[in-house]
């Protein structure tokens, strides 16, 4: 069960609310006019400040490590909302633990979106129960709508669903619906939305905007997958991304060490991995793969002259040579810099860590590489 007790730190901050800065690099782009511009530019740098709630308190952020971050320009909380506990019995106290932790963060400098992270899950049943799905996600939504109506809109976004496991066209009806019925009690929030499944960059090529203006178009972007994600521990156990370790960025299916590593997974039996990898390096890792995927998004921007924010990305600490994902989240920081697109990291310190594990502060060449110092 999560810890919904939150430290009397919070209020004491609260009481002394910073200013919501703008990054420097944002106020050089020409960003959309758009009717809530104070929060869009907050919403060019940040991080998914996943632990939060959880009941170790050793993976809850610390005060610390927030102000380190602000130190460093960091202007965007994604806070993940765990729908279960919406639909539970203690939702009263989950509710004021948002609410609480929202507060403590803008009064650290941060603008927040509220992230209602359940995609999916929630996702499946629209595909046999497409109403039942929509009215379940309409509940979660009036559930906190108390919470989000009580925070500042100049501060705070409300994002609809994570990655929702839907099909587009019953997405898209069901995002429309859902965004006029949010209008009635939330007329001055930014809304974020992105298109369903993984979020991916393809998917939003082929999208129509709504006509609400005031919303913000969330991508994820983990590509090469096979590369952000080498010796991931979750899911299955015979998973093929759990078996590959050491791939750098960039790469070709010439690199030595890929190369060595195919044989080495066919020879020990782990042929999916290979196929996989092989699939993967049908089109280098490189520099042209990742500029394709932002300048897909860009142009989508420009056309519709809408927001693009990519609010999640980032490289598993695993089994990634450190060198590679450095290289990877610079050119990713570079790109979306270049564009005007906004980033969130994945995530705070968990697998994807933004935080050094030995000091369990800011990692400083990570920083670094967003802020364009390293490059492939």
């Amino acid at each position: 069960m999560p810890c919904f007790a939150i430290l009397t730190r919070i209020f004491a901050l609260a009481l002394c609310t910073m200013p919501l800065a703008v990054p420097a690099r944002a106020a050089e782009c020409a960003l959309p006019d758009f009717p809530n511009p104070a929060l869009l530019q907050a919403l060019q740098r940040g991080v998914n400040l996943t632990g939060w709630d959880e009941a170790d308190a050793a993976r809850h952020p610390t005060l610390q490590q927030l102000r380190a971050l602000r130190g460093e320009n960091f202007t965007h909380i994604r806070l993940p909302i765990d729908h279960r506990w919406l639909e539970d019995k203690d939702a009263a106290a989950y509710l004021s633990a948002i609410y609480d932790q929202s507060i403590f963060l803008i009064s650290l400098g941060y603008a927040v979106s509220l992230d209602l992270h359940a995609g999916g899950e929630i996702g499946p049943q629209f595909a046999s129960d497409p109403d039942g799905g929509f009215q379940r996600l309409s509940t979660l939504w009036k559930r906190l709508m108390p919470v989000a109506r009580s925070l500042d809109p100049k501060k705070v976004a409300i994002e609809l669903l994570n990655e929702p496991d839907i099909d587009q066209a019953v997405w898209m009806r069901t995002a429309d619906r859902l965004i006029r019925q949010l209008r009635v009690d939330l007329p001055e929030h930014t809304i974020i939305v992105g298109p369903s499944g993984p979020q991916r960059h393809e998917m939003l090529g082929g999208m129509t905007p709504f006509s609400d203006r005031n919303i913000v178009y969330a991508i994820h972007y983990y590509d090469p997958f096979a590369f952000t994600h080498q010796g991931l521990n979750w899911g299955a156990a015979d998973d093929p991304l759990r078996f590959l370790k050491g791939l750098p960025f960039p790469a070709t299916l010439k690199t030595p060490v890929v190369r060595e590593q195919i044989a080495q997974l066919n020879a020990a039996g782990h042929d999916k991995s290979a196929q996989l990898l092989t699939r993967s390096l049908e089109k280098p890792w490189d520099k042209a793969l990742v500029t394709a995927a932002f300048d897909t998004m860009a142009g989508w921007a420009k056309r519709y002259d809408r927001p693009v924010i990519v609010n999640e990305f980032g490289v598993l600490t695993f089994e990634a040579p450190r060198k590679s994902r450095l290289a990877w989240l610079g050119l990713v920081g570079d790109l979306a810099r270049e564009r005007c697109i906004g980033w969130t990291h994945w995530d705070f310190q968990d697998g994807f860590s933004l935080m050094d594990p030995q000091t369990h502060m800011p990692d400083a060449e990570v920083i670094q590489a967003l802020d364009g110092g390293v490059r492939p």
